[in-house]
């Protein structure tokens, strides 16, 4: 259905994540949302003129419109087939069917089965390139221990939604380390997953490059 260690698209942001409807519907539907965020696709919970339905964005700008006989139902075990059309905000010649597994449509034998919805969505964005590309992003990080047993932890820099810059922060970073004092005990990760062990009087400090997520480009 979806490759369960691909990258994950984002979370989306706006004000609606707090609104208890829309919680409740992420919830309900997680396993589809799940599912177009490993393909991956930013998914979201649409409300809008009390219709629901789940979006997923496309990288043209247009987007995925995913409902079922009409709107999505508070539980998901009421839902009467999935259908799925292609929509642009801007564009309305945009306007295709992608799935139909309602009582009437072409892939009505699979009822509101997910793993057929997902894998028709799959191959529909695959073959036309609409997935959007995920970027990830890189912070600097420093975890450690103090003489005296207390444990120190902070973000240095970022996050970074390019490597090179990454890299390069990290490099005077630890540059600053050396004029500081600081002792390097251990290197590894070279300029992919830099990370280096620090001693200075008792303390002991681990920085290192982290993986803290992705954004579309």
């Amino acid at each position: 259905m979806s490759n369960p260690i691909a990258q994950m698209a984002p979370m989306p942001v706006h004000g609606n994540t707090d609104d208890p409807l829309w919680r409740k519907l992420w919830n309900a539907y997680e396993l589809v949302i799940t599912a177009l965020r490993r393909i991956p696709l930013v998914a979201d919970v649409e409300i809008s003129g009390g219709m629901f339905g789940i979006t997923a964005q496309l990288s043209d700008g247009s987007h995925l419109w995913i409902s079922s006989v009409e709107e999505l139902p508070l539980d998901p075990s009421e839902v009467q087939g999935w259908h799925v059309r292609r929509n642009h905000q801007d564009n309305p010649t945009v306007d295709e069917l992608v799935y139909n597994s309602t009582e009437d449509g072409e892939h009505s034998q699979h009822g509101n089965n997910v793993v057929p919805l997902v894998q028709a969505i799959t191959s529909f964005v695959t073959e036309r390139r609409l997935v959007p590309k995920l970027i990830d992003l890189m912070s600097i990080h420093l975890d450690g221990v103090t003489k005296d047993h207390r444990r120190i932890s902070r973000l240095v820099q970022g996050p970074f939604d390019d490597r090179n810059a990454a890299v390069k922060e990290y490099g005077e970073a630890t540059h600053e380390l050396t004029e500081r004092g600081w002792r390097c005990l251990h290197t590894q990760g070279g300029t992919d997953w830099p990370l280096t062990v620090w001693e200075l009087d008792g303390q002991i400090i681990t920085v290192y490059l982290a993986h803290v997520g992705h954004v579309s480009a």
